[in-house]
């Protein structure tokens, strides 16, 4: 059995910390989550379970800030996306970047994972995703409305949408079998989808 963390105030995360948290992530595409000791991820961040333990008490506080970090540089590209609505300066590449920048060094096999084990890291990428979900419905409408798409359903643009973001980026399978990475993947979709709008 582990030892227990002592109950103590944690240090201030800096940006060290942001650094070899984000540093793993390339190493947990396969891994089994949920069997994964504060051991096992000292071990992986290259770092003393004393040192963890200054800023961490558990595994899914770990978790959660290292979601925390990714989801928080995806809300400022995010910000773009609504600047370019405003600004009526629409570009898809933009939100590729978003997309293609959130599954960096992650797997699908990792976004099931996270979802299994710490489902309160998984509600910041969710709750990111229903908001990202709310920006695409607008750029069906300005687009349709602007003539720069062929004018199709709104509706069933954002159920593809959904059912591609919220079920397929955890569907390991499909890329167990395809062979394809989760950032390969959102740009295929991202341009067969927007190739295929444009007028």
């Amino acid at each position: 059995m582990g030892r227990k963390s002592i109950s103590r105030n944690r240090k201030e995360k800096s940006k060290k910390v942001e650094k070899w948290t984000q540093a793993i992530l390339p190493k947990l595409k396969h891994a089994d989550l949920g069997s994964l000791t504060m051991d096992d991820l000292a071990i992986l961040m290259n770092k003393s379970k004393s040192t963890i333990y200054q800023y961490f008490t558990t595994k899914e506080e770990i978790f959660e800030y290292i979601t925390e970090v990714r989801i928080n540089r995806l809300y400022e590209y995010k910000n773009e996306i609504t600047q370019e609505i405003v600004q009526l300066d629409y570009r898809y590449s933009t939100l590729v970047n978003i997309l293609t920048e959130g599954a960096k060094d992650i797997s699908a096999f990792y976004l099931r994972q996270l979802q299994k084990y710490y489902p309160t890291a998984w509600k910041i990428i969710e709750d990111f995703l229903f908001s990202l979900l709310q920006d695409l419905k607008q750029f069906y409408i300005y687009g349709i409305e602007s003539k720069q798409f062929k004018p199709v359903s709104t509706e069933l643009l954002i159920k593809m949408d959904e059912f591609f973001i919220l079920r397929l980026i955890t569907d390991d399978t499909f890329f167990n079998q395809s062979k394809e990475t989760l950032e390969s993947t959102i740009k295929d979709y991202m341009f067969l989808k927007f190739e295929g709008l444009m007028k």
